[in-house]
């Protein structure tokens, strides 16, 4: 159990803001800007996925993916609440549970909830860092994982750390219609 309030301790660190010059991505599908984006990530690839839109980078073997729903979220929806988030751990099945765990953080001056988890894969340990929060009434799912590994990689690290310099603007698909 005190593992996981030092990984919450640690997000909580990598999510608050930095200074360091790195690459400005735009992403206009989702309504995002990555502005910490590390030289070696590739360029963040967008998909149309079931409910909404996708965008994915890598690191080595770390990954970070940004979906939107397309759908509003309903009304009174809040990351904050664990009703909601129980909702959230049953529509994105493959992210670790949030109901129970994790603790409010903030990205892009929005309330978020970010959940960081460590489980053991034999001797080997893989890490997971999910994030919800809502934006312009549409949730968005932040999500960064690495396979199991004998110590946690620093691209996952890096990959976190690019939470912290996500801009949120307006929409812009090319050629919608």
């Amino acid at each position: 159990m005190n593992e996981r309030v030092g990984w919450c301790l640690a997000t909580l660190l990598l999510l608050s803001p930095l200074v360091a010059v790195a690459n400005e991505v735009d992403i206009p599908e989702l309504g995002v800007r990555l502005t910490t984006l590390p030289d070696q990530a590739s360029r963040p690839q967008v998909s149309a996925e079931s409910g909404g839109s996708e965008a994915t980078t890598r690191l080595g073997n770390a990954e970070f993916s940004i979906f939107r729903e397309d759908d509003p979220a309903p009304a009174g929806s809040d990351v904050a609440e664990p009703s909601y988030r129980s909702i959230l751990d049953a529509k994105f099945p493959d992210s670790v549970k949030s109901k129970t765990q994790g603790a409010p953080t903030a990205v892009g001056g929005h309330a978020a909830w970010t959940v960081v988890d460590a489980r053991e894969a034999g001797s080997l340990t893989a890490y997971t860092c999910v994030t919800y929060l809502l934006v312009d009434q549409h949730l968005y799912r932040l999500l960064v994982s690495s396979p199991p590994a004998a110590a946690r990689p620093a691209e996952f690290d890096a990959l976190v750390k690019v939470m912290s310099g996500i801009r949120f603007e307006q929409i812009r698909r090319p050629n919608a219609g």
